[in-house]
């Protein structure tokens, strides 16, 4: 049980630096973070529906390919920074919206799959605490002007590729 809270707490971190690095960016605007959060509960929905639907095909701990997915995002969500930087931000803040949905959607898999009772709730709590803590750390950004950006998404980053490790190894 303490994994799926750990689990948990890390995926939530990753929503609240998010939410501080946007919030830290001139070009981002709340409506940016509402609309990408948006996208992520219906890439959760799609993502829960996907799971009842394949959960029964698959013979292979689902752990194999959950944990190596995480590592990936998390680099990019790092990488995608100093890829995307200053001159960059908006394409900076579409990636990271985009990924940031992709990830959401394999969290609401991976639960659909590893949980033996799942509802539709599964994917609505995953959406709505991503554009909550999102949302909240955004607006708590704006008085915090000289938290750096790059540090949201190394923090973001680094939580994704830990929840990877942790799906590996436990």
């Amino acid at each position: 049980m303490w994994v799926a809270v750990l689990a948990g707490l890390l995926v939530s971190i990753d929503a609240l630096f998010i939410g501080v690095s946007f919030g830290t960016q001139k070009k981002c605007k709340f409506w940016h973070v509402v609309i990408i959060n948006m996208v992520l509960i219906a890439l959760c929905i799609a993502g829960y529906f996907l799971g009842m639907l394949i959960g029964d095909s698959i013979d292979f701990a689902i752990d194999l390919v959950i944990g190596p997915l995480f590592i990936v995002l998390g680099l990019w969500v790092i990488l995608s920074y100093f890829l995307f930087k200053e001159k960059h931000q908006a394409k900076s803040i579409a990636m990271t919206g985009a990924f940031m949905s992709i990830e959401a959607m394999f969290i609401t898999i991976g639960l659909t799959l590893t949980l033996e009772v799942t509802t539709i709730l599964i994917p609505i709590t995953v959406g709505l605490a991503h554009l909550i803590y999102s949302a909240v750390t955004f607006c708590c950004a704006k008085y915090m002007r000289k938290f750096p950006p790059m540090a949201g998404h190394i923090i973001s980053g680094v939580a994704l590729i830990i929840y990877g490790i942790l799906a590996l190894v436990l």
